[in-house]
């Protein structure tokens, strides 16, 4: 009876305060590390409105369509009009020198960057793109509004997707039009799980994506490793509030199911950076299964000034000899959007004459069955 004493009373009191007092410390930290990935805000844009007035060089149309959660989402379709900005400037003069004449038959590219401000984020890439020709395509994937306040990287919003190429056939009447997508950073994790689902995605080019959201949160951290009882914690609060677990967003996973008749590009574009990484770029460029795939990185200084490709290791074969994965080198991110261009004139576009491919039928799994 001597633990009812008052002195034992007390004892249990203070060990159950400082309980709950580390319980607390561990979930306001668990909520400081899960609000930017919840909202991930880009400091660049803080201040502005979503949808630009106007753009330097370019010609915005804007209009909405019904989003996967049933509210209105914000876009626009952006051409090439009037004085050139610089970013097209750059692509006017290689074209000149340099032709890609089969650009004409992609009817619209779409270009996704950020979550927050996911049509002014888009616009440099749609500057490049807009002055070879094309037609693109950006919007806001927190909808009017901001009427979505989280974000899930992708495995929500990338639904939007199918609903924004429907109204682009209701607008222009078109019936399979010919669609390449583009995304950078969280745009490119979407871009690649619309492209596990969506068959009216042509083409992808996918720069600086993360292979797993997990992954990519635990680089970023000091020390780069969170405790188990912190992720979950971490995992309560995403669930709370959008119904996900980090695990979830694993846009390599969506890489292994894009139809192998879907050229892919894979580019690591900004070096040194946590978030996405050049083993990310690899380990998806691996999972893909299609038939036109490549990865591109920046050159080194290591590489020879005249060098366009690069052996990169990623492990061994049985017998111990390297693996090797033939990796093209980019020399500046200005003239990067250049060597995207021709890839699609080069490479994609021959595709659409292309057959499709149809892969053989994999045979029912049984509890014996040996993989």
């Amino acid at each position: 009876m001597k633990f009812f004493s008052l002195a034992g009373r007390l004892m249990l009191l203070a060990v159950v305060l400082t309980a709950m007092g580390f319980a607390l410390c561990l979930w306001n930290r668990s909520k400081e590390l899960t609000e930017p990935v919840l909202q991930p805000i880009n400091q660049s844009y803080v201040g502005y409105s979503h949808v630009p007035n106007k753009a330097l060089g370019l010609k915005l149309e804007t209009f909405q369509f019904k989003g996967w959660d049933g509210g209105a989402v914000q876009a626009v379709i952006a051409e090439k009009e009037g004085e050139e900005s610089s970013r097209q400037l750059t692509v006017i003069g290689d074209l000149t020198v340099n032709k890609a004449d089969d650009l004409g038959r992609i009817d619209y590219v779409l270009i996704c960057v950020d979550w927050d401000h996911g049509i002014r984020s888009a616009l440099p890439l749609a500057e490049s793109f807009t002055a070879a020709g094309l037609k693109c395509v950006l919007w806001d994937s927190r909808g009017v509004n901001d009427r979505r306040p989280y974000c899930t990287h992708g495995l929500k919003e990338s639904a939007d997707v199918p609903k924004l190429i429907d109204e682009l056939e209701r607008r222009s009447g078109e019936e399979n039009p010919v669609i390449v997508a583009v995304g950078q950073g969280y745009g490119a994790g979407l871009m690649l799980q619309a492209a596990a689902v969506e068959p009216r995605i042509r083409g992808l080019i996918s720069i600086d994506a993360c292979a797993s959201l997990r992954e990519s949160i635990q680089r970023t951290l000091p020390g780069g490793a969170l405790s188990p009882l912190t992720i979950w914690l971490m995992d309560m609060r995403m669930n709370s509030c959008v119904g996900i677990e980090c695990f979830d967003v694993a846009p390599v996973e969506s890489a292994s199911r894009i139809s192998r008749n879907i050229p892919v590009l894979v580019v690591n574009l900004v070096q040194d950076n946590p978030v996405s990484t050049m083993k990310d770029a690899l380990t998806i460029y691996r999972q893909l299964p299609c038939d036109l795939r490549e990865v591109w990185t920046m050159a080194g200084p290591n590489d020879s000034v005249d060098a366009t490709h690069r052996s990169v290791p990623v492990g061994r074969s049985l017998d111990g000899t390297p693996r090797l994965v033939d990796v093209g080198l980019l020399r500046d991110e200005d003239t990067a959007a250049v060597s995207m261009l021709h890839w699609l004139n080069d490479q994609f576009v021959p595709t659409l004459d292309a057959p499709l491919t149809v892969a053989p039928p994999r045979p029912e799994l049984t509890p014996d069955s040996h993989l």
